[in-house]
């Protein structure tokens, strides 16, 4: 299990998916910030916070609708 110290910090990747404005590069930027929000979920089963808990399924939420949004056709 990974200890606080080797996990990513979830907020800022989030941080960095929301303000990405190059949709080639938006993908990457969910997939890793959605990876560093599962690994602190993981973690948080022995190390648990609660207010972080709602922030973590809110971010994982709009990061969903990123996606969608990310991967519909790009308008003319």
């Amino acid at each position: 299990m990974a200890n606080v110290h080797s996990v990513p910090d979830w907020k800022a990747l989030y941080e960095a998916a929301l303000l990405e404005t190059d949709r080639g590069k938006l993908p990457a930027r969910i997939m890793s910030a959605r990876s560093a929000i599962f690994d602190r979920i993981e973690e948080s089963v022995t190390n648990p916070l609660a207010a972080e808990q709602s922030a973590m399924d809110n971010a994982l939420r709009n990061l969903r609708r990123l996606a969608e949004l990310a991967s519909e056709p790009k308008a003319a």
